[in-house]
């Protein structure tokens, strides 16, 4: 029994290691401290937009918005069109 609950501890740290270490976001922060600086918005709708961006784009698409190194007009369109409805749903009532 005592293996049982060791092969289950070492399955566990597997997991929060893999979990934490690579499937985190790393632009989810620098996207919601970008809205915040923007001074408009309260930290609940930064966080909720950071949230929408980050379901719609990749990691590396939410840097190269960030960047502003997007280049094809298409992708552009998209991204402004998906900042603009995320911001309308995230906005206070």
């Amino acid at each position: 029994m005592g293996k049982v609950f060791l092969w289950i501890a070492a399955v566990l740290l597997i997991v929060f290691t893999v979990k934490t270490q690579y499937l985190t976001s790393k632009t989810w922060t620098p996207f919601k401290e970008g809205c915040m600086a923007g001074g408009t918005a309260t930290e609940a709708q930064c966080v909720c937009l950071s949230n929408y961006v980050h379901k719609n784009f990749s990691d590396n698409e939410v840097e190269k918005i960030m960047q502003g190194t997007i280049t094809d007009p298409a992708v552009r369109r998209k991204v402004e069109e998906t900042v603009r409805v995320g911001a309308k749903a995230c906005k206070a009532p």
